[in-house]
């Protein structure tokens, strides 16, 4: 089916997994709070669709992929063609005319798959925008780097994890790596990206038990913090320029109060196989260690009273979500 061929100036493509997880086998997802049904398609195409039947409510991602490419309810059998009605089961004189589902954008890139949850509840025929928008950092692309991946459900906000993630102050208090003995940074810039995007640089004193002091015997490192709309964030980790570390979130939000972190971590260096394991476990200990603050936080004061010149990313990101947030709902 093809779409409607508009561009959004609008980048709300959100992560939501590996393109691997995604198969013919219809699975359920949810997207701040909207259930979605998401399959492969005969000729590969993933499609994400309403996962509620319009004629009782039954969850489409518990019936299954027919041969001929229709999603069949569990419940009565009704057909969904990439989301419209296809088929009535003992009903021939009901012709289906473009009625079905919300159907949702989808966009495959660096090995992962994203949604973008604009769509007329009117019709299949959706919008979309220049994909381009998605980021995608460039030690993907880098052959001096090695990736490893992996997710995490949290019971927290997501916008609230995603601004913890962009919060630098809180490093050497919360986490092991952390400098505690010259746990502010000495230099901050912050830099508007565009619209939808910003960065800081931040410069450090080297902990004793940071990789640039352990690795690469540096006194200083630049840790670079960019945020891109709608969930992603990234902290890149510099000794020296030759020494780098990139951690790149997507923070999905469940429901108001649920989300799933999805996370890259990018090296050069200690790039054999045998130090995943190494760096997995330090991403689930620092995982650990913001979520029992996270878990205890005050969330009707987690905006804070009083601001300081080190929450400059953070109340970027904030305003740019609002001004994006007015825009849309001008729209609908």
């Amino acid at each position: 089916m093809n779409l409607s061929g508009k561009k959004h100036a609008l980048p709300l493509y959100w992560k939501i997994s590996k393109r691997s997880s995604i198969t013919s086998n219809p699975k359920k997802i949810i997207l701040d709070g909207q259930p979605i049904c998401i399959y492969r398609n005969n000729d590969n195409t993933v499609v994400a669709i309403s996962d509620v039947c319009l004629h009782r409510g039954a969850s489409l991602s518990q019936g299954k992929r027919l041969p001929n490419n229709c999603i069949q309810c569990p419940y009565h059998g009704w057909e969904y063609m990439e989301g419209v009605v296809n088929n009535i089961p003992g009903c021939p004189e009901k012709k289906p005319r473009k009625t079905g589902v919300s159907r949702y954008s989808t966009y495959e890139v660096n090995d992962d798959v994203y949604i973008q949850p604009i769509h007329d509840t009117n019709s299949v025929i959706g919008e979309t925008y220049n994909e381009s928008s998605i980021y995608v950092p460039p030690e993907a692309k880098n052959d001096n780097f090695t990736r490893i991946s992996g997710s995490k459900h949290i019971s927290c906000p997501a916008s609230l994890i995603t601004e913890n993630v962009l919060d630098m102050m809180h490093i050497s208090f919360v986490h092991s790596f952390g400098n505690t003995m010259s746990p502010v940074p000495f230099d901050i810039i912050y830099k508007d990206i565009n619209e939808y995007s910003g960065k800081t640089v931040f410069h450090y004193t080297a902990g004793p038990t940071s990789i640039a002091s352990i690795v690469g015997n540096e006194k200083f490192v630049t840790v670079e913090n960019e945020f891109y709309l709608p969930d992603t964030t990234v902290t890149r980790v510099k000794a020296n320029d030759m020494i780098i570390k990139t951690i790149v979130t997507h923070c999905r939000p469940i429901n108001d109060n649920e989300s799933l972190l999805n996370y890259d971590l990018y090296r050069n260096f200690l790039k054999a196989p045998i130090f995943d394991i190494l760096f997995n476990q330090q991403m689930e200990l620092t995982l650990k260690e913001d979520i029992s603050i996270l878990d205890k936080l005050y969330e009707e004061y987690s905006n804070g009273i009083l601001h300081t010149k080190f929450d400059i990313t953070q109340l970027k990101y904030r305003n740019k979500k609002k001004k994006i947030a007015k825009l849309l709902s001008k729209r609908s």
